[in-house]
């Protein structure tokens, strides 16, 4: 449940998340279009194990940019363990970004699709960044829980990408839990290589690595 959007927050969940940089082509002077595909050793969401049993998870995007601030996305990943096998699944994002004095903002819709239609849920986003960090908060709409994330990023002397992140799951009934991720990753022209650590509440920390190529 991951996606890529050249935005401040996606920007800081990319070490997270475990998607790499892309190099945007540009398709016209004011419109840019991006793409990458990629292996991580497992699919890691907000802390928790997403694969089925670990398994090495296939994945990749592609998306398109307005000079404007709006962009749209299409995120996928293979072998998403839900409990009932598994599935394939697409986040369609739609975000608009931009900049006011020294502040960061963004807002957005996510659409989380699966091979089993009745998985299916959405969310709505709103964010502000300064510097290096950002706080994000999410809303789950069908399920009602919200999601608020603090992450920061940055370069480590021009060698690589270090990012981090706490967050509270607040769900409608029940008791809140945390989520905390550890991200580096490292270009090499077009090619990424990433490395996450993440944990959900009271599970078990979970690692990743990855590799991803950008056209």
């Amino acid at each position: 449940m991951t996606m890529k959007l050249k935005n401040y927050a996606m920007a800081l969940m990319m070490g997270m998340g475990l998607v790499g940089v892309n190099t945007a082509a540009h398709a016209a002077d004011d419109i840019s279009v991006y793409a990458d595909i990629g292996a991580q050793s497992q699919y890691i969401w907000r802390g928790a194990a997403q694969s089925v049993n670990n398994d090495v998870a296939f994945q990749g995007d592609v998306g398109v940019e307005h000079e404007s601030g709006l962009s749209a996305n299409v995120w996928f990943s293979t072998g998403v363990d839900v409990g009932t096998g598994a599935e394939t699944e697409f986040d369609f994002t739609v975000d608009y970004s931009g900049e006011v004095n020294d502040l960061g903002y963004s807002v957005g819709f996510i659409a989380y699709q699966y091979t089993d239609s009745g998985l299916n849920f959405n969310e709505v986003y709103a964010g502000i960044s300064k510097g290096v960090a950002a706080l994000t908060v999410y809303y789950d709409s069908s399920n009602k829980n919200l999601y608020t994330e603090l992450g920061a990023g940055m370069a480590v002397e021009d060698m690589f990408d270090v990012s981090a992140s706490f967050g509270v799951n607040s769900p409608d009934v029940g008791s809140s839990t945390n989520v905390y991720s550890l991200g580096a990753s490292k270009d090499f022209e077009n090619i990424t290589v990433n490395l996450t650590a993440g944990k959900f509440d009271t599970l078990s920390t979970e690692f990743a690595v990855g590799l991803n190529a950008a056209f």
